[in-house]
């Protein structure tokens, strides 16, 4: 009971509560370098860095805005943001730092939300024992029905985004770069790793794109399954790479 309390207390100071909006804060020690926060109003982001923010994404499922930053600090408007649940991700340097931001007209109903949020990590990080980041009780495998009826054809899901992982490797040192993506940036990015794989520099890197039906819940569902691109089956994102391709 002490250890659940312990849990809970911590849990409830991530949060930072204001008018507008609720900013659930990453309490993973390697997001321990970015100082984020919401001013009074709560109209406002503040990020500061220990290293250099390259830029911010905020999005879900129907919405999307980035902001080029390439400095230690920024303050990001929310009031373009409407109402709903966002990831909220921070490039810094080669590292991803999430933040889930919630906006919010009516005080009562967001405390019933956070509350939810709240419940659903706890019963997590008690049955598991581990830590882990915050809200990452989604993400749930579909396992194959036994029927002996015939099966009905699923019409395909659609695609909100895609997932880009492209590993660089120079031969005296290698790195990964990961993000969401939208169609636009994929062709974009699979153009150029054409060229790369005709160039010496580059014809050992590898690029993987997979499709995403929801991206928050796939975020989570990355962050709970290491091993997220050898699963067979998910009911966030496709399973199978839409894009392949292995460098020489």
């Amino acid at each position: 009971m002490t250890r659940l309390t312990t849990i809970l207390f911590l849990f409830l100071a991530t949060f930072m509560y204001s008018q507008k909006s609720t900013l659930l804060k990453n309490i993973n020690y390697r997001a321990s370098e970015l100082q984020h926060n919401l001013n009074q109003e709560g109209d406002t982001l503040i990020l500061r860095g220990e290293r250099t923010i390259d830029k911010v994404e905020i999005f879900n499922d129907d919405f999307q805005k980035v902001y080029l930053v390439n400095g230690l600090e920024t303050k990001i408007p929310l009031t373009d943001i409407p109402v709903g649940k966002f990831i909220t991700e921070v490039k810094v340097n080669d590292k991803l730092i999430i933040i889930t931001l919630l906006r919010h007209d009516n005080f009562e109903e967001t405390t019933e939300n956070i509350k939810e949020e709240q419940e659903a990590t706890i019963v997590q990080r008690s049955t598991s024992g581990q830590s882990t980041y915050q809200n990452e009780a989604e993400g749930k495998t579909i396992l194959p029905i036994e029927s002996e009826e015939p099966l009905i054809e699923t019409p395909p899901k659609p695609v909100k985004f895609y997932w880009i992982v492209k590993n660089i490797n120079k031969g005296h040192s290698s790195s990964k770069k990961m993000r969401i993506g939208d169609k636009e940036v994929v062709d974009q990015m699979i153009a150029q790793h054409e060229i790369d794989l005709q160039l010496r520099t580059g014809k050992h890197n590898t690029l993987t794109i997979w499709e995403v039906y929801n991206t928050t819940k796939f975020l989570r569902f990355k962050r709970q399954h290491p091993d997220y691109a050898t699963l067979k089956e998910a009911d966030c994102f496709n399973t199978k790479p839409i894009y392949k391709s292995e460098g020489d």
